[in-house]
């Protein structure tokens, strides 16, 4: 990632859904099972584009390492959980199915290091242990590279790249969630399965609710002190704009950045959304709430201050989908 900021949050980010997809029809082993398995094959080699580097896969993984999980989500919705033989990160409490928290319990936590800005990172020597011919991990945390020169291919969410000029540009977009199971249905060989998906998730996005005027998305450090907002190439932009919510920083060219109070009071957002991955929702409203000078917000006189699971947003996944009625949900709960 470009900054500390950034570092941080990635390390911070973890969630995943269990996607209620169509029932499939039964298939005859002996048809229609044989062409499907030799059409995915035939997909092979792959090379995907990610940030800034070239992942090729001479055929489909059969064994995933993850490290951190901004990924799970997108195995989940691809039925490729079972793939994972390595992890470094517990699970996010609330935002798994049981089936998959059950799945990735059942695998021990290979032990990674910490980098100056709260990231794990974790040796070349850890993952070639684990025997794997996919890793997903956050570009600062493997050594792609020495990972490549070894047979082992590493991919990275684009949103997380160390250069951003490497991540999507603009204005965050639900496609941006479609363009990530287009890439992993590339990369598992399950790109008809990926389609099916996309077609599934753009149904469940609702029409625009109506305007519930400004409001910021805050990551609030334990301890406090330090704000940090999200702008336009967050996917809180338009989990927002689905909720029917204004991001005052959407003019931002940045996903996540620091900010002064100063300039936070003058946009003096009509609601808080707090995003957190440890702890408890009150905890993240007291630890917010703590920080001085935060009370003079219309919003904390108002007590519009709410706290979204962070997994729900950053990176794009079928999640950022499911946070928009995550997000609906905790905006009826205010006055």
């Amino acid at each position: 990632m470009k900054n500390p900021t950034l570092r941080l949050l990635a390390s911070l980010a973890a969630g995943g859904l269990l996607l209620a997809g169509c029932a499939s029809q039964p298939v005859s082993p002996a048809t229609s099972a044989a062409p499907a398995a030799s059409t995915a094959a035939a997909a092979f080699p792959v090379t995907v584009k990610n940030c800034g580097r070239d992942v090729v896969l001479k055929a489909a993984p059969k064994r995933i390492f993850l490290v951190n999980n901004d990924d799970v989500a997108l195995l989940d919705s691809l039925d490729a959980v079972d793939l994972v033989v390595a992890r470094t990160a517990d699970l996010t409490a609330g935002v798994y199915s049981d089936k998959v928290t059950t799945a990735l319990a059942k695998i021990p936590l290979t032990k990674t290091e910490t980098n100056a800005t709260g990231g794990s990172v974790i040796s070349t020597e850890a993952i070639q242990a684990a025997a794997p011919d996919l890793v997903l991990a956050p570009q600062g945390a493997v050594d792609a590279e020495a990972l490549a020169a070894s047979g082992i291919a590493a991919y990275s969410p684009p949103a997380y790249c160390a250069d951003s000029a490497n991540s999507p540009q603009g204005t965050a977009s639900f496609d941006w969630v479609y363009d990530q199971l287009t890439a992993f249905g590339a990369l598992l060989g399950k790109s008809e399965l990926a389609g099916q998906r996309i077609s599934e998730l753009k149904a469940q996005v609702a029409t625009p609710s109506a305007s519930q005027g400004s409001a910021v998305a805050l990551y609030v450090p334990t301890g406090g002190g330090a704000l940090y907002p999200y702008g336009a190439p967050s996917m809180v932009t338009p989990i927002f704009a689905a909720a029917g919510l204004e991001n005052v920083y959407a003019g931002s060219k940045e996903r996540v950045f620091e900010v002064n109070l100063e300039d936070l009071l003058q946009k003096d957002p009509k609601t808080v959304v707090l995003l957190y991955s440890d702890g408890s929702p009150e905890t993240a409203v007291k630890n917010f709430e703590g920080v001085n000078g935060v009370k003079a917000l219309s919003a904390v006189k108002n007590h519009r201050v709410i706290a979204l699971q962070f997994p729900f947003t950053d990176p794009p996944t079928p999640l950022s989908i499911q946070g928009v009625s995550k997000l609906a949900e905790l905006l009826a709960t205010l006055q």
